[in-house]
């Protein structure tokens, strides 16, 4: 084997590493960019799903409210009161299952 063929083969290598370096430098922000968006959709759907429980129980209190101020200015509704005290028990027992 001659010198030339020696420094074309090592050239050919030097190339090739070269172009795999390009590439490979490239292509790692896009695959860190796409981890990154898979992890933030990750903590968007857990941050909706605490923003709808968080809902859930401000529509529970409300209720709870209503029926407390309804109860103190008519004195009547002490049935509608106990079923939303009982809707109240279950909304807790449910979200303690999650």
């Amino acid at each position: 084997m001659s010198i030339e063929q020696i420094l074309s083969i090592a050239g050919g290598v030097t190339i090739i590493v070269g172009a795999f370096t390009s590439i490979a430098r490239i292509i790692k922000p896009v695959i860190k960019l796409t981890k990154k968006v898979d992890d933030m959709e990750k903590t968007d759907a857990e941050i909706i799903k605490r923003l709808q429980s968080v809902e859930d129980a401000q529509r529970q209190q409300t209720k709870c409210l209503t029926a407390m101020l309804n109860h103190m200015i008519t004195g009547n509704g002490i049935e509608h009161m106990k079923e939303i005290r009982d809707e109240l028990i279950e909304s807790v027992i449910d979200s303690s299952k999650k």
